[in-house]
């Protein structure tokens, strides 16, 4: 009987399992490695396994992920691999990042409407 071995943890699925909290460089579209016409889709369709894979290889070697996966998220990109996740994947990640900072709120005595109340107020006083 043969086991079944996990597929390794890359950068771009370590990612997936932690809180995002990055905010995106300006100018970090310059060294991306998508921006190289090396002929792969970056926005293939969910079901296609094989192309996923191709583009989160790519990823996973590119200087600018970080920046990518928080342009995509502040942005709210719907589709594509952006910084190495899936649509369905960053709508995980914004999930967890979302439980995440409310708990953190809560922790602090905050709930996330008195945090808005905050916001609001101090927007008004300006």
């Amino acid at each position: 009987m043969s086991t079944i071995t996990p597929p390794p943890v890359t950068r771009s699925r370590r990612r997936a399992l932690q809180p995002f909290t990055g905010v995106s460089v300006p100018n970090w579209r310059e060294s991306a490695l998508c921006r190289e016409g090396i002929g792969v889709d970056f926005f293939p369709f969910s079901e296609d396994a094989h192309a996923i894979h191709r583009v989160k290889a790519i990823c996973d070697r590119c200087p600018v992920t970080d920046d990518c996966l928080a342009y995509a998220m502040e942005t709210r990109q719907g589709e594509g691999v952006w910084g190495g996740l899936t649509s369905t994947e960053r709508i995980y990640l914004r999930r967890k990042w979302t439980e995440h900072n409310r708990a953190i709120a809560e922790m602090n005595g905050q709930t996330a409407s008195t945090k808005k109340d905050t916001r609001l107020k101090e927007k008004t006083s300006l």
